[in-house]
Order: structure tokens, then C-alpha cells, then sequence
């Protein structure tokens, strides 16, 4: 399947590609494999791409002194891996790890910002679904608080 086809099937893409040149986004994006148990990125390193899932697992992590690792979300195909490329100082906040044998499309996250910058329409139908998942997100992440709080 062609990186382009990959994409527009997202469905990360798939309503927001609605009058949307996605072969712009495909020059700038490529398939990539990660094995089980490998990071993908890590906390502090340079956020310079956005990644779709198409095939896999991935999990958020945090590492800490008196708990060790602590997985704080895990993500599944079809989903967004990374959203601090879009903020600066453009820095992972979180590593990612393979779960299991993990397939994504790894786009250019400076392009992307160019193309939201130069297309408002884009821009903001990006935005808004970034939002949208960033809500879930920190959901997620309050209600396994709730939990440890409990313990």
C-alpha cells in the first residue's frame, strides 16, 4: 500500500482529508517498524515527528526514581503517537515503547507545522483533532491517578 493510501485510511486523516492535498503530506512522511520492547522516542529528545499507527502497541512512559518505569497510557493502531511536535519547545515529554511489533507512518513534523501555518483550514482541522486527543489523553491519565491514590 502506498504511504499516501496508508494515510488517507488513518483515521487521523480519513475526515480531515476533506478538500485536503494528502500528497502533500505523504512527500513528507515514510513507513516505519519498531521491534516489541524498543523505544520509538524518549523523554527530552527532540519532538521532530508526528506518527500514525497502523499496526501494533505503544506505550507512554515515565520513569521515576522511587517507582521505577510507569506506563501512563497505552496506544493502539488506528491512533496518534505524539503531539509534543507541535508545542515548543518541541520535546518529547514521554518515552514511547513498542508494546508489540509496532508499524507507523513517521511524518515530518516541521512540514506539518509549515503546512497548518500556511493553510488555516488545515491548520485548524489539525488542531482540532490534536485537541480532541490530548483531552482523552489527560482523561486517561486522571482517572489512573484516581487509582493510584486509591492503592
Amino acid at each position: 500500500m502506498s504511504i499516501e493510501e496508508s494515510i488517507k485510511r488513518h483515521s487521523f486523516f480519513r475526515d480531515i482529508g476533506i478538500g485536503i492535498d494528502l500528497s502533500s503530506i505523504a512527500r513528507y512522511a515514510q513507513h516505519t517498524t519498531f521491534e516489541a520492547d524498543n523505544f520509538i522516542f524518549r523523554e527530552g529528545e527532540d519532538a521532530d515527528a508526528f506518527y500514525l499507527i497502523t499496526h501494533g502497541k505503544v506505550s507512554l512512559e515515565l520513569s521515576t526514581a522511587h517507582r521505577g518505569r510507569i506506563i501512563i497510557q497505552t496506544i493502539d493502531e488506528d491512533d496518534v503517537l505524539g503531539i509534543s511536535w507541535l508545542f515548543p519547545p518541541y520535546k518529547w515529554h514521554f518515552d514511547a515503547r513498542a508494546l508489540t511489533l509496532t508499524r507507523l507512518i513517521r511524518i515530518d513534523a516541521a512540514q506539518v507545522r509549515r503546512m497548518c501555518e500556511e493553510d488555516n483550514a488545515f491548520g485548524y482541522k489539525v488542531m482540532s483533532k490534536l485537541a480532541s486527543i490530548v483531552m482523552k489523553r489527560l482523561q486517561a491519565v486522571r482517572l489512573q491517578l484516581l487509582e493510584i491514590e486509591e492503592m
